[in-house]
Order: structure tokens, then sequence, then C-alpha cells
């Protein structure tokens, strides 16, 4: 957004809820606001005054909205799409737009489930239904928990669904704390991560320090069970202020020096270990995704080469860096499709037009991510149907079909490099897992020789791959595991 823009107008009540995603995303691009925060006198300011002239223009007005110009926004996840894109936070990418919106779509649900408690009678005594409410909000945080790509939920970069996951990791921590309830949802390593992260950023230190997030009510005051011990007990009238702009390094002396004790090793050792802990794991899940991103483009390249090399049109190999993660290995094979960067100094992915079957084992499971490239860009594709494959490949070691087949992306964003690379090969995707059990022998390791086996063997049987002739340079070339750079 330009700095000559006309000013966004954002309204909502004078308490957290709904509206405080919002009112972190324009802190975060330091953006400024006109905050309209509707209190005790809502009936007049709102209903009376605002809300008639709005749905003159909007038929659906209700709060939260945003004004921008000619433009009126309703509705709390449109609020955060609008924002999202309007403030350059949100990715254009296919992918990666439609895993922010479900992410969106799930904390909803979330939140949904939390107002039951917060509002009406079964809430009265907020302790005990906080300790109900918790055994249900964990089966919605495993979920973003398991859609968490790392160290946001998309990646690198925030989305405009982080700052809504962020708002309800922190308002059940705070609940939990205050209630004294166990805050189980420590368990889930990447949204305390996320959370940490948040947290910690300097873009949004401003904001952290503002009443509207350290004094407002985490729900309406005149109706609520649970406002949070940082409400005063005054709603008080409407307010209409501006908010947002500057970060607290720029905004002025005193802010300044608030933002440098922040950083201070007084500060610092405020920390609790979880959080500690928390700031640790985001990196290490970035680190981490580097890695995956990296060994997939490099992967690919010699994919590419031994196809070029061998005529070859199908391929299986290991990718070692997921250890076993379903979502990473994922991440790994767009990798490996992704075309060149032209500008780039080393060559990466190159290999969309292979169909390949690639496995990662951990401690846990073996994860496995079969791709076939359409008819145009391979000639053996008609002959191998990617259901079958994956399935045959289960059933040889007593894994779990997750997705028998699904569009492959045209594109791969890079969430390191910021940036999105062309997969013209199209085709379709499937992914498994094999989970590992101790107690009857069954170790990954050992299930990826058996599923690549199987795999192959597919391919033999369909024509797509050439018969084993017992050469065993061959089979070295052929396997999975060995670098090819050591086979040229």
């Amino acid at each position: 957004m330009s700095s000559d823009s006309q000013e966004i107008t954002f309204g909502y009540w004078k308490i957290r809820g709904l509206a405080a995603a919002c009112r972190m995303m324009f802190y975060y691009k330091s953006v400024p606001f006109k905050n309209v925060a509707y209190g005790e006198d809502a009936k007049e300011e709102w209903f009376g005054k605002d809300k008639p002239e709005l749905a003159k223009k909007n038929s659906l007005i209700n709060l939260p909205y945003l004004v921008d110009g000619e433009t009126i926004v309703t509705q709390s996840n449109s609020c955060l799409i609008y924002l999202g894109q309007k403030l350059g936070i949100d990715l254009a990418a296919p992918q990666i737009m439609i895993h922010n919106h479900q992410a969106l779509d799930q904390t909803m649900d979330l939140r949904n489930s939390l107002m039951k408690i917060c509002y009406g009678p079964g809430g009265k005594d907020f302790k005990a239904a906080l300790e109900s409410h918790m055994e249900g909000a964990m089966t919605h945080f495993n979920k973003l928990e398991g859609f968490c790509m790392g160290p946001y939920m998309c990646g690198a970069t925030m989305q405009s669904s982080d700052f809504n996951v962020f708002e309800m990791i922190d308002q059940h921590l705070v609940m939990c704390a205050e209630m004294g309830v166990e805050a189980k949802l420590k368990t889930c390593k990447k949204l305390m991560a996320l959370h940490a992260a948040v947290k910690a950023d300097a873009a949004l230190a401003k904001y952290f320090a503002a009443d509207c997030y350290g004094k407002y009510a985490f729900n309406n005051a005149m109706y609520t069970n649970f406002c949070g011990k940082q409400y005063d007990g005054t709603f008080g009238p409407t307010v209409r202020e501006t908010l947002g702009g500057a970060p607290a390094a720029a905004a002025g002396k005193k802010e300044g020096k608030k933002e440098g004790k922040a950083k201070g090793p007084a500060q610092q050792a405020k920390e609790t270990p979880e959080e500690k802990a928390a700031k640790q794991a985001a990196k290490d899940a970035e680190k981490l995704l580097k890695t995956v991103i990296k060994e997939g483009g490099k992967k690919g390249v010699e994919i590419e080469g031994a196809s070029d090399m061998g005529g070859l049109d199908f391929f299986c190999t290991t990718i070692e860096s997921p250890d076993g993660d379903q979502p990473l290995l994922l991440t790994a094979m767009q990798a490996m499709n992704a075309d060149p960067d032209p500008e780039a100094e080393d060559r990466k992915g190159c290999s969309g037009q292979v169909g390949k079957m690639i496995f990662s084992a951990g401690a846990a499971q073996l994860a496995i991510v079969a791709y076939v490239p359409k008819p145009e860009s391979n000639k053996s594709a008609s002959k191998v149907d990617i259901t079958s494959w994956i399935e045959s490949v289960c059933a040889a070691v007593s894994g779990k079909v997750t997705c028998a087949k699904k569009e492959a992306p045209g594109k791969f964003f890079n969430q390191i490099e910021g940036k999105s690379f062309e997969c013209p090969h199209g085709g379709h995707l499937a992914e498994a897992v094999v989970v590992s059990d101790p107690e009857r022998g069954k170790f990954a390791l050992k299930d990826k020789d058996a599923a690549m086996a199987a795999a192959f063997a597919f391919l033999r049987e369909k024509g797509a791959f050439p018969e084993d002739t017992g050469d065993d340079s061959d089979d070295m070339v052929f396997g999975d595991d060995d670098d090819l750079d050591a086979f040229e």
C-alpha cells in the first residue's frame, strides 16, 4: 500500500475478538488505519448511525468491516483476505493461496467452538467449561499442527492466516494460564514455534505495546463469561482513532526505548524455557525447509541427467532430509519438478517430465510421494495409473494411501527464495505413509527397500522401466539412495 493511499477504516467492537488479526496486519505493514471500536453506546453509534449508512452500499454489512475508498468489505475471513492482498502480505501462488484459505477456515471452526463457552449459560463456570472445551479444541489444534508447513502456516513468510492462528493460540494460552487449566496445545511444536516467532517479530512490537492488544477485553465485556485480566472493567464509549503507522523503532523516543528494552538481555532473561524452545524450533523448521528444497532441487537435476543419458521415463529415489515427514516430502517433489531459474548459478529441479516415486524414512514412518506427468510430456505416462501404482506399493508393505490422486500444481513457490517457478508438465500426485511398529519388527528403513522394489516391479510390469538385466552397475544407478554424481 503506497504512502499516499487513502486511510482504511476498520470497524469492530472495542475488544480483541474477531478484530485482533486484522489490526495486527496493519501494524505489521506499518500502515495507519482508522480504528472504529464500538463500546457501550453501540446502539447509537453502530446500529443507529454507521450500520444503516454502510448497508446502503453493502447489504451484508456486519462487524467487522473495512472501508477502503468505495470498497466496503465485511465478514471476518473476507476482511483478512482483503487485507492480505491489499497490504502485500498474502502470496498469489495458487497452492499457497488455497493453503492459506483452508487454515483460515479451520481457525474459524476453532473460534466458533470457543465462543460456545465464552457466551451463554454454558460457560458461567468458566474454568470447568474451559477444561471441557480444551478436549475438543485439541482436535482443531492438531489439525492445524499437521497443516503447518513451518515456520508459518504456509511456509517461510506470514500470510493472513498466521495472524488469526496466532490470536487463537494466544487467547487459549492466556485463558488456560489465568484459569489454572492445562494448556495441552503446548504439545503442538509447530504452532508454539509460530506463536513465538510472531511474538518476537520486531514489526509487531508496537502492536503488542498498544491498548488494542494489551488492554482490550478478549470478548464483548457486556455479555461474555471471560474478558481476561488485562481488561480494567471499563468498556466505555466508541472510539474513532488512527492506529498503526511506523514501527516502534521509528515512532518516537519513548517507543524506541521500549523496543530497545525488548531486545536487551533483561527481556531475554524473562523468556520461559518454552518460549526459548519455541523460537529455536521456528529457526530449525525454516532451516529444515531450506535443506529439503535444496535436496529436492539437486535430486531433480540428477534425475534429469539420468533420463537424458538412459532414456528413462520413470525413476525412484530417496530424499533423506524430510525424515519421514510427508508434507516436506511433497515439497521436495515440487522442487524436483520446478523449471530452473535462468538467473541462478546452479540448476535446480528440471525433472518435471520424468515420472517419479520418492521415499523418506524416519523413525515413526516411511513417507511416499508419487508423480506421473501428463502424457504430452512423457511417452510412458499413459502406461502408469498413479493410483494403482501407489496402491500396489502400499499393499507390499502394509502402507496407507493418504491421497490416491490429485492434480500436480503448475507452479512451485519456493518459500525460502520467495519466488514462483513453473512446473509445466502437469500430471498427478499421490501420497502414502507406512507407519513403523518396532514391536512387530516393522521399521521404516526396511519398508523403504521393500516399497522401492515394489515400485520398480510395477513399472517394469507396465513397460515403463527397463527390465532388470542382473547388471550390478545398472542396479546401482537405477536404485535410489546413491548419489548419481558418483556413477557418471
